[in-house]
């Protein structure tokens, strides 16, 4: 447990440990979803699209999470231990639960853990450009190391097997308990967002929205259309990860940061229409690179057209989440109904549409003066 406790540290600048261990949980939670999918569904004996229904009561309840956290709550010490223990019980029962509706309700209360986390940690770093970096740069970093790792225990077992290690991953950030500031959070304090930011908010719901209805059953794919084994995939994701590194980590201006959303619209188009093993490795690989490239610059857009950029990340991440919730379940209904090749179609429209809108933000209101926010 120390050796990545170090790797921590050396990376994280003025960023807590502890924020950091948190974030890297989380995306283990995320990064196992699209993974343990179709374990899921052969386990429960449903169909794959019925099956997303578990990842879409999981972002639900991570959107109840981050928006209540954002309003009624201060980010404290107590509040990160409580969730980090409700996440840990959490992926523990999912490892044991055997009705699939009961699978969905604990995955709820692994959501609301997790928003709650996202909560605190983006709204002790929101608007500095460098700490958000540190935060951002653990995703990919995660989805490296656990994707593989996931990918090893799914061969040899199922998703019971992963759920099990996410209950014992949960409990890591818990040997660093960071500090916190204060956030005002009482509803009388807050304000509504401008309109610029405001749309910002839609848009990165939406990008959230077209992106995880394709992403989430990107598995699924691989499997059924690219005649991949699990192990390979979970290769595939690392690599979508590892290429998101440099680019979250990226220090410079991200100028029309929400450009690079289109790329991955096109990559989300044409998923569903090869079924080569390489073609599915650039896809993603591409993907994972331009979308952390845009990601982090829209943020610092929306902190720079919020006069209150703390309150600003909890609508982001509520907002973000409400999108990957929807997105599985829209995604499960448009394969049911038609197939792979127009899920990405839709998808990819859907994140084009959105990136355009946060482009049109970036340009129009480049020399507005936020009043209020």
């Amino acid at each position: 447990m120390q050796a990545p406790l170090r790797l921590l540290t050396a990376l994280r600048g003025s960023t807590e440990a502890g924020l950091m261990l948190a974030m890297a949980v989380a995306t283990a939670t995320f990064v196992a979803t699209p993974l343990v999918l179709s374990s899921v569904a052969e386990r429960f004996e449903v169909g794959t699209g019925t099956a997303g229904l578990f990842s879409a009561a999981q972002l639900g309840a991570f959107v109840v999470g981050s928006w209540v956290s954002g309003r009624f709550v201060e980010a404290s010490r107590r509040l990160f231990v409580q969730a980090l223990v409700l996440l840990a019980v959490a992926n523990a029962l999912s490892a044991v639960v055997s009705v699939f509706v009961f699978l969905v309700i604990v995955r709820a209360g692994a959501g609301l853990a997790l928003g709650v986390l996202a909560w605190l940690a983006y709204s002790q770093v929101f608007g500095d450009s460098e700490r958000t970096g540190d935060i951002a740069v653990i995703g990919p970093l995660t989805g490296v190391v656990m994707a593989p790792l996931f990918g090893v225990v799914l061969a040899s077992g199922d998703d019971r097997a992963v759920f099990g290690v996410l209950a014992g991953l949960a409990l890591a950030p818990l040997l660093r308990v960071p500090h916190f500031v204060a956030v005002e959070s009482e509803e009388s304090d807050r304000n509504k967002p401008v309109p610029q930011a405001l749309a910002l908010v839609a848009a990165l719901g939406v990008v959230t929205f077209g992106g995880s209805a394709v992403f989430v059953f990107a598995g699924a794919i691989a499997a059924d259309k690219y005649g991949m084994a699990p192990f390979m995939i979970s290769l595939v994701f690392a690599s979508n990860a590892g290429a998101s590194i440099p680019s979250a980590r990226w220090r410079g201006a991200r100028p029309l940061a929400g450009a690079w959303f289109l790329v991955p619209a096109l990559c989300a188009g044409l998923l569903g229409f090869f079924d080569q093993a390489p073609v599915f490795w650039v896809i993603l690989t591409v993907w994972g690179f331009c979308f952390w490239m845009a990601t982090p610059g829209v943020y610092t857009l929306l902190a720079s057209r919020s006069r209150h950029p703390a309150e600003r990340a909890g609508d982001a991440q509520a907002s973000m989440a409400a999108g990957r919730a929807l997105g599985p379940l829209v995604g499960g209904l448009l394969i049911s109904s038609g197939s792979y090749a127009v899920l990405g179609v839709v998808g990819g429209a859907v994140i084009a549409i959105a990136a355009a809108v946060i482009v049109g933000v970036e340009l129009i209101g480049t020399r507005d003066t936020v009043s209020a926010s």
